[in-house]
């Protein structure tokens, strides 16, 4: 997994390669910890965002290729926040094609929509982005672990303290913490990678 490696490079370049029981380090060393935690949700972000859109357009590939729809595809029609009305006429139908787009022309513009809110709306790993992309795909609630969700949440907030404030309002990050957290985030995007690989 790409991102595994991509995380522990972060980890050896912006981390001590031995930790203090006593969390007393330098000044640069929380600095490193900071900028490791956000560069950390960036690669967090971007695996999760190409990786559904690449579990969609598989399902969009073998639908075209042999008819089969699979969970994901289902899942981002029935997800899609609008969808064109239903013509009362087949006259209606046949004249005003835009309005009333064919089972194709619909799977396709849920797709398209779908792509345009990963790559220009989504802005985060917080509970609200994670489950607007996994469920579009075709993931259930039963398959998202709550505990996780919850982790996530709490260190991609963290992130955005770090991204967004000086350091001097922010608490000094532990070098230590910072690399369990994102372990544990790491562990859990490793098991909807599975989950995912299915839909």
């Amino acid at each position: 997994m790409e991102l595994e490696k991509r995380i522990g490079e972060l980890r050896h370049s912006f981390l001590p390669p031995l930790f203090d029981p006593t969390v007393l380090y330098e000044e640069i060393v929380y600095e490193h910890t900071r900028a490791f935690r956000v560069l950390a949700h960036a690669e967090f972000e971007s695996y999760i965002e190409d990786r559904v859109l690449e579990v969609l357009d598989t399902a969009f590939s073998v639908w075209k290729a042999d008819g089969a729809i699979s969970v994901s595809l289902l899942a981002v029609v029935a997800y899609r926040e609008s969808a064109p009305s239903i013509p009362e006429s087949l006259n209606d139908a046949a004249a005003r094609p835009a309005k009333y787009p064919t089972l194709e022309g619909r799977i396709e513009a849920a797709r398209t929509d779908f792509h345009r809110y990963v790559r220009k709306q989504n802005h985060g790993i917080k509970e609200k982005n994670l489950l607007r992309l996994l469920l579009s795909v075709g993931l259930q609630e039963v398959e998202i672990n709550p505990g996780w969700l919850d982790v996530t949440e709490t260190w991609a907030t963290a992130r955005g303290d770090a991204a967004h404030k000086g350091a001097k309002v922010q608490v000094r990050p532990d070098p230590q913490k910072e690399l369990k957290t994102v372990n544990d985030v790491l562990d859990g995007f490793r098991g909807l990678d599975n989950i995912m690989a299915s839909k």
